[in-house]
């Protein structure tokens, strides 16, 4: 990148906006750290402060995305060189209100992208992208991995939304990259999922393939991009871990249980998918990460890796959690098996019919996108 060590990261004080913003900070930028002002982002900001002799200059900068004139002003002053933008309101939260999800992920986009543009000098804009954009992948009919030229083929609202967002990016003008990721790992992550979470992984077929990705390593993708932006200019870059993260959802959540101390549930904890069934998928596929890894270098860790942090995050909890665990499973297998009972799910996981009928069809894309 130029000489401009001035960087926006938008969603800075997210799971993976706080990772990226300290990489960034130590390694001497300004980080300019737009994020809505709350209760959650207010300590995250304050944690993340360069302290004395420290490199990096933080300004936190509490702008909503959709207040175009105070973005505008934000950037006119500030002059950032590069844009990491990883805000949005991501899936399945965003299928409680897909309307309002839809402003922020493309009109916010949409704003920030004209005020990028007013710039006298055009910053590097790194747009988060995700796996959705995909849709639903029947690996009995798509075996071969996804790559930056799969079409995309979004199933619901919030692939449509970033399928939006990366058309808005890509005919800016802007030197741009869409980094597309897989399933962010990561401890806090984990433990701030809400009930929307467990109806989208209960949808799921346990044989759905995923290719996960270390919030470390996602973290590191993002800054080495807001600093190559003459390598990567026009490209899209898959965001996944190496082949170690490259798992079906069954197993990588019967990893994550083992890891936090329950143990594996097994197969009776999922149902699979639909061989027949291009829609009866859920929103992850593997990923050809060859490129993205040449031109970013961010797999630094292994699976393994990342469930040993998952672990050690647990602390003491992990052992109490580890004693009940034999009653814990047995509880949580004959729990799945009834909800599945009394929402009269069949032999196949049909995602759509059960995330539909928790949010509305509203949430779903029109099969011809």
């Amino acid at each position: 990148m130029s000489a401009n060590k001035t960087i926006l990261v938008t969603g800075a004080m997210g799971q993976l906006g706080k990772r990226v913003t300290a990489i960034l900070l130590g390694r001497g930028h300004k980080v300019i750290a737009l994020d809505l002002r709350n209760q959650a982002t207010l300590p995250v900001a304050a944690a993340l402060q360069p302290g004395p002799g420290q490199p990096g200059e933080l300004r936190p900068a509490f702008v909503n995305l959709l207040d175009a004139e105070a973005l505008r002003a934000l950037l006119a002053e500030q002059r950032p060189g590069a844009i990491v933008h990883l805000a949005a309101v991501v899936a399945p939260p965003c299928y409680k209100n897909p309307q309002f999800a839809r402003k922020v992920n493309v009109e916010g986009t949409h704003n920030l992208v004209e005020a990028a543009q007013a710039l006298p000098q055009a910053p590097v804009f790194i747009q988060a992208s995700s796996s959705s954009v995909y849709g639903s992948r029947n690996p009995h009919r798509h075996p071969e991995r996804v790559t930056a030229q799969t079409p995309v083929n979004p199933v619901e609202c919030y692939g449509e939304d970033k399928v939006a967002g990366e058309r808005i990016v890509a005919a800016s003008g802007l030197p741009h990259a869409l980094l597309r990721l897989g399933g962010i790992i990561s401890p806090d992550g984990m433990s701030s999922t809400g009930p929307e979470y467990r109806v989208l992984t209960r949808a799921t077929p346990g044989d759905n393939r995923i290719h996960a990705v270390d919030a470390r390593d996602a973290a590191l993708a993002f800054a080495n991009a807001a600093e190559r932006g003459s390598a990567i200019d026009g490209k899209i870059l898959l965001i996944g871990g190496n082949e170690s993260y490259v798992l079906l959802e069954r197993g990588l959540e019967d990893d994550l249980m083992q890891a936090l101390g329950i143990g594996r549930l097994g197969p009776s904890a999922s149902l699979p998918g639909d061989p027949g069934d291009d829609r009866g998928w859920g929103l992850t596929d593997w990923f050809d990460t060859t490129e993205a890894q040449a031109l970013l270098e961010f797999q630094e860790h292994d699976w393994r890796q990342t469930l040993a942090w998952m672990a050690e995050a647990m602390g003491r909890k992990r052992l109490v959690v580890r004693a009940l665990s034999p009653l814990l499973r047995m509880l949580m297998r004959a729990h799945f098996a009834a909800q599945r009972r009394r929402e009269g799910r069949g032999p196949y996981a049909n995602p759509w019919a059960l995330v539909s009928q928790h949010y509305g069809k509203q949430i779903l894309a029109p099969t011809d996108f």
